[in-house]
């Protein structure tokens, strides 16, 4: 988004250090190479780290077995080569980095083998909903003949002999696992998907482990530590993907429950950082976006076929700007380890230049401004750093601290990282698939802009739901635009507004160009018992100059029946603080807005504003997109705008507070929880 802001005060108390503990800075920053890593799994462990290429499922090749060299003629049947799971193509990806996999054959199962007990997982949690994700079904197996090598030379030809088994890599492992994927699997996982996704996951690759080999820890096992230890840097909390260090000699028992924890923890963390720790209807019946839940299967298909694994965990993350913007912004903070908090300013009459007022020495001290802890006059000086500070936020920069000023000043004068953290979650609720276009509407922000390939090509200024009557959060599809629309009263507006209105004059809608309507005819208002309610009348504002929805609309249909539209009262487009709708959001200078639209939606129809103008007067008229796209109505207080400054707007809906509440980020939290707890 290309807003401008307020630039924020930055604070890390130390409630927010345990919350991100266990967090290496130099992960968090990208800056890691696989050695050290290696080195720093090893370190915490106590166990032999492989740092070497491995097989045995990570797509690495390792020393096969030579049967001539063990004095055979035959070597029988051998195991298949191993390979990733099939899965549907990956979604549009606008940075093109989720890795395509391919499905070759795969080995026959292995007969289980007793497991030793496993300590069981705790509750994950729901967290987002498991929307798109269903019941795995394991790939077909095929048994591959392994083809037998050539006798040894100078030696005598041995008498004919039963040849026996070649031994397969990790076997003694694959048997624990098959037992414990058999028979354990809810202790690791608590969600039936992912435990449907492991089961046939491990099936389909004869249950051959992927993380641990040969008794150390895969290449791919250290990318998967990597994300869990670094995850901070996503704005998640890393204790909540913590897996127990491997024993220093790990028997086979040890490495199948190693490897099984790390699949799943996993599948918690892709859910995580794709689509958010909680399910965001639990905020209220307005928050209603609709997450992309990654699908458990496609998860372990993606990390056990990348050719490069950390990129496989990083593809998990939102691709948006905007998200790796406040990802920027995050670590900064986290580097910098600590901020400055300012002390609230309190509520009260607006602050005028030449006031006396005991909040002046708070205001002086939040914006930098030097004076006496005496000195009550907002002078001069102080205004222009209020001017200032306004217009980095948007606002009129008028110098007076009102309501809209102070709320603002205050918004970014407390702890920033939680505000950042708080944001990042909120763009895990929009799909995990970039559009090539779509617009987005920043609730908070009071603004809509035209988003293509990443590029804004049309902004402009929006007037929003009040808080009463809240814009929902929610993706929808723009279809087609509305000419000298209808207004159709919702029955919300009609119960709480206009009820009251016709009972003290059943003529004062009339007066506004709305009519009484039953089994479609209108009728006459002032005929009508209106202290008996309303029911079974329909209230319809017919096209002109004072329809509240101006002289054209756009639809995106959605179960809340909102949609962006011109207004008549063009005049609050004038005001910093924009919330006064029903819950629509009205469109500043909506004929350019349709212009840039319809440049996207029916591209080389020619639709100019002249064009468009042409359809204004008269009766309703349709007009169909060819191309669709996305509108995000989205809710984000915290962002960086197009002069790279993070900026703050006020929390208008209560959304960002309830959003820290569910992390926890104010000390209780009610969000998901992941990882597996160590053995007792």
């Amino acid at each position: 988004m290309a807003g401008r802001g307020v630039t924020i005060g930055v604070s890390f108390e130390a409630g927010r250090a345990r919350h991100l503990a266990g967090t290496a800075l130099a992960l968090l920053m990208a800056g890691v190479t696989l050695m050290p890593l290696a080195a720093s799994a090893q370190e915490n462990s106590g166990a032999a780290i492989a740092t070497e290429r491995a097989g045995n499922g990570t797509g690495q090749p390792v020393a096969a077995f030579d049967p001539g060299r063990a004095g055979m003629t035959s070597a029988g049947q051998g195991a298949a080569l191993l390979a990733a799971l099939g899965h549907d193509p990956a979604p549009f990806d606008i940075n093109d980095t989720r890795p395509k996999t391919e499905a070759p054959a795969n080995p026959a199962p292995a007969s289980a083998a007793p497991a030793d007990p496993v300590t069981p997982a705790p509750s994950v949690g729901n967290g987002a909903p498991e929307t798109g994700t269903g019941t795995a079904t394991p790939a077909p197996v095929t048994p591959a003949a392994a083809t037998p090598a050539a006798p040894a030379t100078g030696t005598s030809t041995p008498a004919t002999v039963s040849a026996p088994q070649a031994p397969r890599p990790d076997a003694g492992v694959s048997e624990r696992l098959t037992a414990l994927v058999t028979d354990r699997l809810s202790r690791y996982a608590q969600r039936p998907a992912e435990q449907q996704a492991l089961a046939a996951f491990y099936a389909a690759r004869n249950f051959q482990p992927m993380f641990v080999a040969q008794g150390m820890v895969t290449p791919l096992g250290l990318a998967a530590l990597g994300a869990f230890t670094g995850a901070a840097a996503e704005g998640l909390n890393p204790a909540d993907y913590t897996v127990p260090p491997l024993p220093a000699r790990p028997d086979e028992a040890a490495l199948a429950d190693y490897e099984l924890r790390l699949a799943a923890t996993t599948l918690v963390y892709a859910r995580h950082v794709q689509s958010g720790r909680f399910d965001p209807k639990r905020i209220s019946k307005d928050v209603d976006p609709s997450p992309s839940v990654p699908d458990p299967l496609d998860v372990l298909a993606t990390v056990s076929a990348a050719e490069n694994a950390g990129k496989a965990y990083a593809s998990f993350a939102p691709y948006y700007d905007e998200y790796r913007l406040l990802k920027t912004q995050l670590g900064r903070r986290l580097a910098e380890g600590a901020g400055v908090v300012h002390a609230p300013i309190p509520a009260g009459p607006s602050i005028r230049p030449g006031d006396r007022d005991p909040r002046v020495p708070l205001l002086r001290a939040r914006l930098g401004i030097g004076g006496a802890p005496d000195d009550v006059v907002y002078d001069a000086y102080l205004m222009e750093a209020v001017r200032d500070f306004q217009r980095l936020a948007g606002a009129n920069p008028d110098g007076i601290v009102g309501r809209g000023t102070l709320a603002v000043l205050n918004e970014g004068a407390g702890d920033s990282l939680d505000d950042i953290i708080a944001n990042m979650e909120r763009w895990r609720w929009l799909p995990h698939q970039v559009a090539p276009t779509y617009v987005i509407v920043n609730i908070p922000e009071y603004m809509v802009r035209i988003v293509v390939n990443e590029q804004t090509i049309h902004e402009t200024r929006v007037v929003v739901g009040k808080p009463e009557n809240q814009t929902p959060l929610m993706s929808e599809q723009m279809q087609y635009a509305v000419f000298n629309p209808s207004w159709n009263v919702p029955p919300g507006i009609i119960k709480n507004e206009m009820l009251p209105k016709l009972q003290a004059d059943p003529y004062a809608l009339d007066r506004q160009g709305i009519d009484v309507v039953r089994n479609g005819r209108i009728i006459d208002p002032g005929t009508v018992d209106w202290s008996r309610g309303s029911q079974g009348y329909a209230f319809r504002q017919a096209p002109g100059e004072r329809n509240a929805l101006g002289r054209m609309k756009f639809m995106f249909p959605n179960k809340h029946s909102v949609y962006l539209h011109d207004t008549p009262s063009r005049a609050l487009f004038a005001r910093d603080r924009r919330a006064f709708s029903h819950g629509c959001v009205r469109v500043f200078e909506p004929l350019k807005f349709a212009e840039v639209l319809f440049s996207v939606g029916l591209p080389g129809d020619g639709w100019s504003q002249q064009r468009i103008n042409s359809l204004i007067g008269g009766d309703e008229k349709y007009l169909n997109l060819k191309q669709r796209f996305p509108v995000h109505l989205v809710y984000f207080t915290t962002y960086v705008d197009a002069e790279g400054q993070l900026v703050s707007r006020e929390d208008i809906y209560g959304i960002n507070d309830a959003t820290k509440a569910m992390l926890g980020l104010n000390g209780t939290r009610v969000a998901d929880r992941g990882g597996v707890v160590a053995p007792r």
